[in-house]
């Protein structure tokens, strides 16, 4: 349906050592080691389920992790990591969220989620004012032939929200998202190619840039509004130590324009940082043992910087491909690690 008015809507500095990885490229950008503070629990579908995270904290510090099962639907767990809900969505794949959408005459959270079985968007929504999910009327938006891999949410200066999809077929397309009658519309506003399949997607919208990742390519920025598709090169999948695929990205917040952008290079199991607003390599880390076991070849991944009573300058939650808890079991068990932001900042900062 074509919209008529679319609304405007404490574990502490742990295994921070540095240490060299293996081929003599990475050893040109060695990656520091970090421990994350804890874990959600493992999915209940076996071998390849988990793949992105999300998250929304409140002004007062309360909030929730929301995590795809792309076996089954979308998990909820409370900012400890333990589980809180499960919503059987069907095979989404990628989820992201805002804050700010007005239904029903309230703000509440957008939840959307991409489905490539069925090609189609999932929103949901969160109220926080009645602390309840639910999924509105309208909230299935279909997408014709295009097959919904990656997505990620942003909200313009306007006011609209803006939906990003990334395909495996090197298409993406763009979305405005808003309602009618209390009822969920969609209206496309952009179509562009990546040229290769392309999972990771994130919009910042202090300053109007959309992140996409192709996996066995290149990190760009693109203007996050339709009508400039020109894109500028952030980094290759060689560079810095990365090696594809390039996955999960997001952006970490702090002050005005400043903050990281993070691109999680799955090929060697870690993490790479581009400082923002002028995109400069930032450093490279990786996930070890801690409290709880370390992380391998993650997909998606989100970070805050909002505080919370046992994260102050937030956390980074990243999906685990394999979890370590129980290695003697024949199936493959996958869930999400939650790292302090803090011991990120430490060795980002350490020289």
């Amino acid at each position: 349906m074509r919209p008529s008015t679319l609304l405007s809507g404490a574990v502490l500095l742990t295994a921070c050592a540095t240490t060299p990885a293996v081929s003599p490229t990475q050893d040109q950008y060695p990656a520091a080691f970090v421990a994350a503070a804890f874990e959600t629990p493992v999915m209940a579908s076996e071998g390849d389920s988990a793949d992105d995270p999300a998250i929304w904290i409140g002004a007062d510090g309360a909030g929730f992790i929301a995590g795809t099962d792309k076996q089954s639907g979308l998990y909820i767990y409370n900012l400890d990591g333990t589980q809180r809900d499960y919503k059987p969505v069907g095979m989404v794949n990628n989820v992201d969220l805002r804050s700010g959408f007005l239904f029903d005459g309230r703000e509440h959270v957008l939840l959307v989620m991409s489905n490539d079985e069925i090609n189609v968007i999932e929103t949901m929504l969160y109220d926080p004012s009645a602390d309840r999910f639910f999924q509105p009327e309208g909230g299935r938006i279909e997408t014709g032939t295009l097959s919904p891999y990656g997505i990620c949410l942003g909200q313009a200066a306007d006011g609209h929200f803006h939906a990003g999809v990334t395909t495996k077929s090197g298409r993406y397309e763009q979305f405005v998202i808003g309602t009618d009658a209390n009822e969920i519309i969609a209206e496309k506003v952009r179509e562009l190619s990546t040229e290769i399949q392309t999972e990771g997607c994130v919009f910042d919208d202090r300053m109007g840039s959309l992140y996409l990742a192709q996996e066995e390519g290149d990190l760009y920025r693109y203007p996050a509004a339709p009508g400039n598709d020109a894109p500028t090169l952030i980094a290759k999948a060689g560079d810095y130590g990365m090696l594809a695929d390039l996955e999960g990205v997001t952006v970490y917040e702090d002050g005005g324009d400043g903050g990281y952008l993070l691109v999680s290079s799955q090929g060697n199991d870690s993490y790479a940082a581009f400082s923002l607003p002028d995109h400069a390599f930032a450093g490279r880390f990786a996930i070890t043992a801690g409290a709880v076991d370390g992380v391998s070849t993650t997909d998606g991944i989100a970070a805050t910087s909002m505080p919370t009573a046992r994260f102050p300058q937030g956390f980074l939650v990243v999906q685990d491909d394999m979890d370590d808890t129980s290695p003697s079991e024949p199936r493959k068990k996958q869930n999400f690690k939650i790292v302090d932001w803090r011991v990120i900042d430490a060795v980002l900062n350490a020289n």
